[in-house]
């Protein structure tokens, strides 16, 4: 088969002078993939996001698509690309771009969590008209809250004073991420807790992986400053009863089937105090880098070395491509 790997663009970018570390994982993660689909047998061809992403593709000619570009300008022009990938015809590796929509858009992701009655924290959004949220509506919501940037990803924008327990501090920390990010802002309940991640893989019917628990060195979130630092401990499986890993992986799979994702995803929870799962987001993309992103760790403990996760997520293009 011939599969183009489509990926970011490589070099001085707005998207990676926005997240300088989104430059050496969209280098590393593309050479990663490209050796594994040539050892599979493939002829894996790197076609970067760019203006003429539809005609360099009919260029190419591929069978399918492995699709591992994660923006262009930002993080939120992730599904951007996905629509481009649609229009092309060329099956791809990965979600729709409805799903990437709604898991990008946290604050939709949590909107269909409610209606599918699947655990999140209470939230207000600060939308495109930019208006604050009453304070009726804001006095509803359970202290601390969290403020954070409603559609970005690599938890920027989130830092230790994100969290605060005195609601007139709100629409101040709302209107810096407004000016940096623009809207949406997510001001969210915040669960104090342990934090677990379940990464889902196949098609048409995904496997759940083993939960992983982000034990923090410092602090007690995934901030960028610690996330950008590795200042986390991976533990997986994670160190928990084998009930409660049964109903977060339960939980993971609800979220992935609501959104109708595809091939692959990770869902982040947090465990309240008294033991309840929240879910807090779902990844629609989640990085491959070899060595450091949690999804190929999660998989490698399942059982799936990189060629043949790598393997595992083109089967699913495969198989659409056959429909």
């Amino acid at each position: 088969m011939r599969v183009a790997v489509v990926t970011n663009q490589i070099g001085d970018t707005q998207l990676n002078r926005l997240d300088p570390h989104a430059a050496e994982q969209a280098e590393v993660t593309l050479r990663a993939v490209l050796e594994a689909l040539r050892e599979l047998g493939h002829e894996a061809i790197p076609v970067e996001v760019r203006p003429s992403l539809l005609i360099d593709l009919q260029n190419v000619a591929p069978d399918a698509i492995f699709n591992i570009a994660t923006g262009y300008r930002s993080k939120r022009d992730q599904a951007n690309i996905v629509a481009t990938l649609e229009l092309s015809g060329i099956p791809f590796t990965g979600s729709s771009f409805r799903a990437h929509v709604m898991g990008l858009h946290k604050y939709l992701t949590k909107f269909i969590m409610e209606m599918a009655d699947i655990p999140t924290p209470g939230f207000c959004v600060v939308d495109a008209n930019r208006k604050m949220p009453s304070q009726e509506r804001l006095s509803k919501l359970k202290l601390p809250v969290i403020v954070k940037p409603g559609a970005e990803g690599s938890s920027l924008g989130i830092t230790q004073d994100s969290v605060t327990g005195d609601l007139s501090k709100v629409p101040g920390l709302a209107q810096d991420l407004l000016d940096r990010f623009g809207p949406p802002v997510l001001i969210e309940e915040y669960i104090d807790g342990r934090e677990f991640t379940v990464g889902l893989l196949g098609y048409p019917e995904p496997a759940v992986l083993p939960v992983e628990e982000i034990v923090f060195k410092e602090g007690a979130m995934y901030t960028y400053a610690v996330k950008s630092r590795d200042r986390v401990t991976p533990v997986c499986p994670a160190d928990i009863p084998e009930e409660l890993a049964l109903e977060i992986q339960s939980i993971a799979k609800r979220v992935f089937e609501a959104l109708d994702c595809r091939d692959l995803a990770r869902v982040d929870i947090r465990l309240s105090r008294d033991g309840r799962p929240y879910v807090l987001e779902i990844n629609t993309l989640p990085g491959l880098m070899p060595g450091y992103s949690e999804f190929p760790r999660i998989a490698q403990i399942a059982g799936y070395d990189y060629k043949s996760l790598v393997q595992k997520i083109l089967e699913g293009a495969l198989l659409r491509r056959g429909a």
